[in-house]
């Protein structure tokens, strides 16, 4: 979900179709607090909309990857964020942008339908460089992933190095237009010495316990 609170206007890309904008600031604060990201630490933003988690990101010190695809919020984050020097506004596809390879953060309100693709691409990699995320995801979604009884590969295979936690329910009222359904802030804590040969071990374990490939588990 891009994440902003303004005004709604009949051309505005907040009444695109799938967009639910972040309208709670407290859940914003919250992000961020959860996240302890300060001077110099890299985070990416997925999502920016409009700059509303951006700018408390922003107060952190922290350098922001801020990353939107509609070319209105776009010219937006350009603008709002030009004379600040710590974000760098990314025109791209979440599912495609490159990701950092020193270790970052990611702090992001994500659209429910990319959700399972973003988290391939964030927690899936052996070598990835992510070291924590502070996410506001589907409810539905956040509860499967940590659920103690993983359901398929990606899910096992990711628990398996990262600790995963339902930090709160966000009401679906806390955006603009509510979803259906309530969302949820979902904690991602990368445990140590689980990268490199550590985490193709892992891999080797994981796989064995359920049997199949990861693509052979996921077409199903």
């Amino acid at each position: 979900m891009t994440t902003a609170w303004n005004r709604h206007n009949r051309n505005s890309p907040n009444n695109s179709p799938g967009i639910h904008l972040l309208r709670d600031a407290s859940v914003a604060r919250r992000l961020v607090t959860s996240a302890a990201v300060t001077t110099g630490d890299l985070v990416v933003e997925f999502g920016a909309g409009t700059g509303a988690l951006t700018a408390y990101l922003e107060r952190t010190g922290a350098r922001v990857i801020a990353v939107e695809d509609h070319p209105r919020f776009v010219r937006r984050l350009e603008r709002r964020f030009a004379a600040g020097g710590t974000v760098r506004v990314v025109a791209e596809d979440a599912r495609a942008v490159p990701l950092p390879n020193r270790p970052y953060s990611v702090v992001a309100s994500i659209p429910y339908a990319i959700s399972t693709q973003l988290l391939r691409r964030l927690l899936g990699p052996d070598d990835t460089a992510l070291v924590a995320a502070d996410l506001v995801v589907e409810w539905g979604f956040a509860k499967r992933v940590t659920s103690s009884q993983p359901r398929n590969f990606d899910v096992a295979w990711w628990q398996a190095r990262f600790d995963m936690w339902i930090a709160a329910r966000v009401p679906a009222r806390s955006f603009q237009p509510s979803p259906q359904v309530d969302s949820a802030h979902l904690v991602v804590r990368r445990r140590p010495g689980t990268r490199g040969g550590q985490a193709r071990r892992i891999r080797r374990d994981v796989r064995a316990a359920y049997g199949k490939s990861p693509n052979k588990r996921r077409r199903r």
